[in-house]
């Protein structure tokens, strides 16, 4: 299942154009438009944070990278640490501030 989960984090962060962070961010006061996102995506989408938008150099998206496994902040750390690791941009280009505190 955490293949699926980390699937549909990237899958939505590249169709809709944002990471999963900031999905989940918009979406937390608008209960009718997300279950509108779930139903046209076949319940593909998950917007929790450790999907990640890959930018090359020059500020193209180029795809998108989702972790599942730990917390959803730490996913997030994951894969922002691997697109910087191999010279792309992330966005978010930072993970959240208290990643390190979160716990399953």
């Amino acid at each position: 299942m955490r293949v699926d989960i980390a699937f549909g984090k990237a899958w939505g962060s590249l169709g809709m154009g944002i990471s999963s962070r900031l999905m989940r961010d918009r979406l937390a006061d608008r209960p009718t438009f997300l279950n509108a996102l779930a139903a046209v995506s076949g319940g593909r989408l998950i917007p929790v944070p450790g999907g990640v938008l890959i930018y090359d150099k020059e500020g193209e998206a180029i795809g998108a990278v989702g972790v599942s496994g730990d917390t959803s902040d730490k996913d997030e750390y994951c894969a922002i640490t691997a697109i910087k690791a191999e010279g792309y941009q992330p966005e978010p280009a930072d993970p959240s501030a208290t990643w390190r505190e979160s716990n399953l």
